[in-house]
């Protein structure tokens, strides 16, 4: 990690009210799983055409997630299942401006992701009040059914594109936990390039592609709930745990890609 800190001050910066102009709040999604030993040639390579977020001298900031869920876990099922149109739930705390946000993230039956939410004070035990108007009004589910089931913790380094028609996230250090059991996923970095529709021609694709870096369909919440839940359906996120199994298994035998 240190390599990379070392690269990031080589993006042109900009600021959170430049990031406005790609917030894409309704957007295509496209993630990439990798090693992050292949980060550093990575930010290199790309660092000509991407502006880089920076505030108060720091580019790399924490992100920390609360998801609710049923207690039958009806959202990651959900998911699993392959539902066409599905929602996760969360309140999540931004660290650059140390703001919080109830969040429904919502995939359509199109494969686009639309996201809605409100700024709060502090996450509560259970949705009342605007929150749970919110899930009913959204997720035609009773607030009540729901509770706090996965934290995820996470650092993000953002990018836009220098023509601001892309919005690319760089997480780090993804940690999960549920009160009882706990995951750190060493060494994978999840990038995920938002853009109002899919452009293959991203600067950041072509060098993934150059580097025989396929796309990845991966949710952090499924990942967490799978690895922290016992007892849990998980048979169609087996291939995704294989490749992600075989990754760590290249790198501790010396192979990168």
């Amino acid at each position: 990690m240190e390599l990379t800190k070392s690269i990031l001050p080589d993006f042109v910066p900009i600021q959170l009210n430049d990031l406005d102009r790609v917030q894409l709040l309704n957007r295509k999604d496209t993630k990439f799983i990798f090693l992050e030993i292949n980060l550093p040639a990575i930010l290199e390579r790309i660092h000509p055409h991407y502006h880089i977020l920076e505030i108060d001298g720091n580019y790399s900031f924490e992100y920390d997630n609360e998801y609710f869920d049923t207690d039958n876990l009806l959202l990651y099922n959900q998911h699993h299942n392959e539902k066409r149109k599905r929602y996760k739930v969360r309140f999540r705390r931004y660290s650059p401006t140390n703001k919080q946000y109830f969040e429904i993230k919502i995939k359509t039956n199109k494969n686009r992701t639309a996201k809605k939410r409100i700024e709060v004070d502090e996450v509560p035990a259970r949705l009342k009040g605007k929150f749970g108007s919110m899930v009913e009004d959204l997720l035609q589910l009773s607030p009540n059914e729901f509770s706090p089931k996965i934290n995820i913790h996470f650092s993000r380094i953002t990018l836009a594109d220098i023509n601001f028609q892309e919005r690319l996230t760089i997480d780090t250090n993804l940690s999960v936990k549920n009160g009882i059991s706990s995951k750190i996923f060493n060494d994978l970095v999840i990038t995920e390039i938002k853009q109002s529709r899919y452009n293959p021609r991203s600067e950041f694709m072509k060098v993934l592609r150059e580097m025989r870096i396929p796309e990845m369909r991966f949710s952090k919440y499924c990942m967490g709930i799978l690895h922290v839940y016992k007892d849990v359906k998980y048979n169609r996120f087996k291939p995704k745990l294989q490749q992600l199994n075989k990754l760590t298994t290249n790198y501790q035998q010396g192979i990168l890609n």
